[in-house]
């Protein structure tokens, strides 16, 4: 199992599942997502953050079915395959920095960002102060641009 140099499993669940699993949590994330946010920590050298309980955003990266946004979904019988459930999908901010600049970083730069193959559309993530990527396949070489 990959070991997280910068990130601690209690910033990539939300809290119930932590209590559940404790760090053993990471064993239910992508190797490639957990990669990807040490690499791309280590080249911004600033923190990057994923969930932030102390302000509510407890879902941004692996989601179950513990969790109230998959919860909502079930309840109403709607179909839910987001790659936060998968293990595959990470949303981030990054508070020192301009968030396009760190867009650009990533989608300018996709053979080291080999680990992700999709970033969420910025005009749609960006107004909200998050990017999304994901490992989900698209058929296409590099970092392909999608809107949900």
């Amino acid at each position: 199992m990959y070991k997280c140099k910068y990130f601690k499993g209690k910033e990539l669940v939300s809290p119930e599942v932590y209590k559940i699993h404790g760090e053993n949590v990471l064993k239910f994330i992508s190797r490639d997502i957990l990669i990807f946010l040490d690499l791309l920590r280590e080249d911004l050298g600033v923190p990057i953050l994923v969930n932030r309980p102390s302000v509510g955003i407890t879902q941004r990266g692996l989601r179950t079915t513990i969790d109230s946004l998959v919860k909502e979904k079930v309840k109403s019988s709607k179909l839910y395959l987001s790659a936060h459930v998968l293990g595959r999908g990470i949303d981030f901010e990054v508070p020192s920095m301009d968030m396009k600049k760190v867009y650009e970083r990533i989608i300018n730069n996709p053979r080291r960002y080999s680990m992700i193959t999709r970033i969420e559309d910025p005009n749609v993530t960006l107004p909200k102060g998050y990017i999304h990527v994901d490992n989900m396949e698209t058929g296409k070489n590099g970092i392909h641009i999608f809107k949900p």
